[in-house]
């Protein structure tokens, strides 16, 4: 028998232009023809309007495209592009992949190939889709009340975005598919692409198209590439440049110009970036200059000691527990030189002792939340740089700890504290929204009959993603919650303007599996120093009270 061979859908780059990117346009297509991105391709590009000349000139240069003309007959006002909503955009794009069989890549037509697009072709094959993330979280890019429209989960609403400037998708996935019609039929509602009160930074067709596909892509059912676009960015994709604009009556043999003038500027700013992540990540002195946390502790008579700390380190987090009639701190150990904390933990009988390392679990580590199960002492530290949350058992105090279990894999929770009550142990930690980078996380809570051995269940309140607005940290747990006179008290974080500004109590006063609700309550009188600004950790031990304090910030 004869087997016949199966030829693979060619590629289809789709773009398009009016008359103030026409030169644009004719840039894209010499850049692609010249970096081979036209071998083995097919190439449709729209008029939007382009004036007669324009459309001549581009169409004895390129005779390879395709060349159509985009038809607003019927269409309202805002398909016009000068209207600036772009809902062209996907009415134009969409037809497309509803007819193709293969890959087809909407391309801006300010776009400029610089090298094989066989990465991103490669991405479609495999996932069905390719996007480039920009750096900004999708609730500063497209309007709440349009995400709550389109019943985006707000625990997603921190993720960050992706951009519209390149959009690759296969016509033969379905789920690609029904993303691009949905796409196609929301850019149609002028209060969801662009709405006439909406936030300054709405990005209209782009912020539509995150909308829709935010659910999936934070739950891992479709997967992007982990690359940035070339704005803003460090280490962007390095096949493709965007945003190169030339004026209309721009010469078209001084091209090479143009291109150079970007390349510099695109060169500089990604190095600025990589500079400032390097100051970040290996510069100790910056941080020094940018971040500090004192520690202090008050006894029952009112008096405030300052815990010791070496040069190069500083303590925060710092948590309390008795031992063998003892009191402890256990505190995270920040070493600027090293750009990560260890655990320490300091004895604070008649004054601060020595602090001793006891735990080094191979990444940054901090929060130490401490509790006691079945007679033994447990650890519960923030370790969301593996990706983990990890439970360790004392097994020689202070200072021998064993990993018994990661309770979760997979997931950035910070701040994690435990407590029983009515009979059932309760986690509740701050869960970063997928792909934020750390800065915008939600309220979650979970549930087991055992805190060491149980299966931990999700409380309905994570849906709500409560928090996931405030940027600088607002929700976070500020130390392990309080039981005073019969009542929960949760002290937060509350960071309006920075992270570390400040914190605030409130009482947790429904706990159930199905029901989750807490108030915002005045600080209690013995806990006053909790109100000064940049606190923003606190523990007690029965008359002992130690708390740390942001001092640079």
């Amino acid at each position: 028998m004869t087997r016949i061979a199966m030829t693979k859908p060619l590629p289809l780059f789709v773009t398009a232009a009016d008359a103030r990117y026409w030169r644009c346009l004719h840039q894209l297509l010499r850049a692609a023809q010249r970096k081979g991105w036209t071998e083995q391709a097919e190439w449709a590009a729209y008029d939007l309007g382009m004036e007669a000349e324009q459309r001549a000139r581009l169409e004895r240069d390129f005779p390879w495209v395709r060349w159509e003309t985009f038809s607003y007959e019927g269409l309202p006002e805002q398909y016009v592009p000068s209207a600036g909503s772009y809902a062209w955009k996907a009415h134009l794009f969409w037809p497309e992949v509803e007819r193709a069989s293969g890959p087809v890549i909407w391309m801006d037509s300010a776009n400029l190939p610089l090298a094989s697009p066989s990465e991103m072709l490669d991405h479609i094959d495999q996932h069905g889709i390719y996007l480039l993330h920009g750096q900004a979280p999708l609730q500063e890019r497209c309007d709440p009340r349009v995400l709550d429209a389109l019943d985006v989960p707000r625990w997603t609403w921190g993720t960050r975005e992706c951009v519209t400037g390149l959009v690759g998708v296969d016509a033969a996935n379905p789920v690609m598919r029904d993303f691009m019609r949905r796409w196609c039929e929301l850019s149609a509602d002028p209060e969801i692409i662009r709405p006439k009160e909406r936030i300054e930074r709405h990005m209209n067709d782009q912020a539509v198209l995150n909308a829709i596909m935010a659910e999936a892509t934070c739950k891992g059912d479709v997967v992007l590439p982990q690359k940035d676009v070339d704005i803003s960015s460090g280490r962007p994709a390095r096949f493709l440049s965007t945003r190169n604009k030339v004026r209309p009556s721009f010469p078209i043999w001084a091209d090479w110009f143009s291109r150079a003038y970007y390349r510099v500027n695109k060169v500089l700013d990604q190095f600025l970036h990589r500079l400032d992540d390097f100051h970040l990540d290996h510069n100790p002195f910056w941080r020094m200059y940018k971040e500090y946390f004192g520690v202090h502790y008050k006894a029952a008579d009112g008096s405030v000691t300052d815990m010791p700390c070496p040069f190069g380190h500083y303590y925060a987090d710092p948590f309390l527990i008795e031992q063998n009639g003892e009191t402890w701190a256990f505190f995270e150990d920040l070493n600027y030189f090293k750009d990560r904390a260890t655990i320490a933990a300091m004895r604070l009988d008649a004054g601060p002792s020595k602090a001793v390392q006891v735990l080094d679990p191979g990444c940054h580590a901090s929060f130490p939340f401490l509790f006691r199960h079945d007679g033994q002492l447990w650890m519960l530290p923030e370790t969301c740089k593996n990706g983990t949350l990890e439970l360790w058992r004392c097994i020689g105090f202070p200072d021998r700890w064993e990993k018994v279990r990661n309770v979760f894999e997979g997931v950035n929770c910070a701040d994690s504290v435990m407590l029983e009550h009515d009979g059932r142990w309760w986690l509740i930690t701050s869960m970063e929204s997928p792909m934020a980078g750390g800065m915008y996380r939600y309220l979650a809570i979970f549930h087991s009959d055992d805190p060491v051995t149980g299966d931990w269940q999700a409380h309905p309140v994570n849906s709500q993603g409560l928090e996931v607005t405030s940027r600088c940290g607002t929700g976070r747990n500020a130390g392990g919650v309080l039981r005073s006179k019969g009542r929960l008290l949760r002290a937060v974080q509350s960071s309006r303007d920075y992270y570390g500004q400040g914190m605030q109590f409130r009482e947790i006063t429904t706990l159930t599996p199905e029901a989750f609700e807490e108030r915002v309550v005045p600080t209690p009188d013995d806990l006053r120093m909790a109100d000064q600004e940049g606190v923003h950790h606190l523990s007690r031990l029965g008359t002992l009270t130690i708390w740390d304090k942001r001092t640079r910030h």
